[in-house]
C-alpha cells in the first residue's frame, strides 16, 4: 500500500486509517495532513495532500529508527511492523 505514496491511486488517508488504525500523532498543515506512527521498532511518517478531487491522497511515506543511534528500518520492514499493529 506506502509502495503508492505519490501515485494517481495512492491510498487515501481514511483507507490508510483502516488499514493502520489510528495515527500516535496527526498534524494538519495547511492542506497537508502528517500522520505519525510510533511502532516497537521504527517509526512511519505518512504525509497526505489534496488531490484535483479534493481526497486526501497518500504523497510520502519515511521510515525511521524509533531510538537515537539504532539503524533505520526499510520502509517495508516499518509497513509490516504498522500493518500487524493495526490489525
Amino acid at each position: 500500500m506506502l509502495q503508492r505514496a505519490g501515485a494517481a491511486d495512492a491510498p487515501t488517508q481514511d483507507g490508510v486509517q483502516r488499514a493502520l488504525g489510528a495515527a500516535d500523532i496527526t498534524r494538519q498543515d495547511g492542506v497537508g495532513v502528517a500522520l505519525t506512527y510510533r511502532l516497537e521498532h521504527c517509526a512511519l511518517l505518512l504525509l497526505f495532500a489534496a488531490n484535483a478531487r479534493n481526497e486526501m491522497r497518500l504523497r510520502e511515506a519515511h521510515a525511521g529508527a524509533r531510538r537515537a543511534g539504532e539503524p533505520s528500518p526499510s520502509l517495508a520492514e516499518c509497513a509490516n511492523e504498522a500493518g500487524a499493529r493495526g490489525t
